[in-house]
């Protein structure tokens, strides 16, 4: 399969309307694929514009057709609408459609979107490869489905984040989609550490929390976060735009993220962090992360290196305090963080993505 437009790539997921992090993954894709290949998603045209206003990826080359097509009970209608693609790339919500492509691709984003080992299921995963994020969502695909999963890891376009000659502040940094269940950010955690521990640690620092807000469920944990704030120098904001956003990455020193703490991750593994795409822009930016030590963020962050990782409040604080008042420290934390990055570019992606679906 040479660097020409002969390879046709039909790409679909159920949650393109969310615009979480799954989301941009699977527009990456799109986009780097787009530049070599014919590629069609199956979803409104009208998102285009808000593709690149709110993830700044271009999808000037994908062509967009109606979700419809994708969606019909009628599966001999469907295998005649895609039995002429050569890749299909589907990002699962838990269902398994049966294969028609030439090859198909099957993206498993969390433990809870799996689909279930029925008998039918089995017979279709005999046609499906598995693509995942970390090592964490490859051994629970193995543990459950029986089959070895491809690790193609989030990208970030590097440039874009690149903190430069921005004056750094005393910023908190924490981002993530606001909503309950199954996948909470606890928010609410760094909220009590921050205010537990300002007066003795925090002085001088502020915490700002920002997230996409685009479920339902997700307004009542955004108010419950507000009304917790009290006087304290927290801002919690949702839905700013992609450039407001890197304005933020590029001005904090610290990124907090907190997913899965207090969790039993034994019988609910989907609570913790699938990756962390927002460490790592964070760290792109410069910022010395500190997150829960569970998930795929052990796949990210070595403890002392390019971040830490932590498992009780305690730990938590400690390590921050030592950041906040070890400039040296910081700098060097910082660096490595940047260069640890780089090998999650979106050159790096593209060239592990044409090894996946061409071999």
């Amino acid at each position: 399969m040479g660097e020409t437009k002969q390879i046709k790539v039909g790409i679909y997921s159920p949650y393109l309307d969310i615009f979480g992090g799954g989301e941009r993954y699977l527009l990456n894709i799109a986009s780097s694929l787009s530049k070599s290949h014919e590629v069609f998603i199956f979803a409104s045209p009208s998102f285009k514009q808000k593709i690149y206003s709110l993830l700044k990826i271009d999808v000037d080359g994908v062509h967009f057709l109606p979700e419809s097509i994708v969606r019909t009970k009628n599966v001999f209608k469907k295998y005649l609408s895609f039995h002429n693609y050569d890749v299909f790339i589907f990002m699962t919500d838990g269902s398994l459609p049966f294969p028609v492509a030439k090859k198909n691709f099957l993206i498993i984003q969390s433990p809870i979107h799996a689909p279930k080992l029925t008998f039918i299921n089995y017979i279709k995963l005999l046609r499906w490869d598995i693509i995942c994020y970390s090592t964490f969502m490859q051994r629970i695909i193995k543990n459950r489905l029986h089959k070895d999963a491809k690790i193609l890891s989030p990208s970030i376009d590097i440039n874009q984040f690149a903190s430069n000659n921005i004056v750094k502040k005393n910023i908190l940094l924490s981002v993530g989609r606001f909503f309950p269940y199954p996948h909470n950010k606890k928010h609410d955690v760094l909220i009590d550490v921050f205010k537990k521990n300002y007066n003795r640690y925090f002085q001088g620092w502020r915490l700002i929390i920002a997230g996409g807000l685009t479920e339902v469920g997700g307004k009542k944990v955004f108010e419950d976060l507000k009304r917790k704030i009290g006087t304290y120098p927290i801002e919690v904001i949702s839905n700013i735009s992609f450039d407001k956003l890197t304005q933020l990455y590029k001005e904090a020193k610290i990124y907090w993220h907190a997913a899965g703490y207090g969790e039993d991750l034994q019988k609910y593994p989907e609570r913790a962090e699938h990756f962390g795409i927002t460490t790592l822009e964070a760290m792109a930016s410069g910022e010395v992360p500190l997150v829960f030590a569970a998930g795929g963020q052990l796949d990210i962050v070595t403890d002392g290196y390019n971040g830490y990782l932590w498992n009780t409040p305690e730990e938590f604080v400690k390590k921050t305090y030592s950041v906040i008042k070890d400039e040296e420290l910081y700098k060097k934390i910082s660096q490595s963080a940047i260069s640890s990055a780089k090998k999650y570019s979106n050159t790096n992606f593209y060239g592990e993505l044409k090894k996946i679906i061409t071999e």
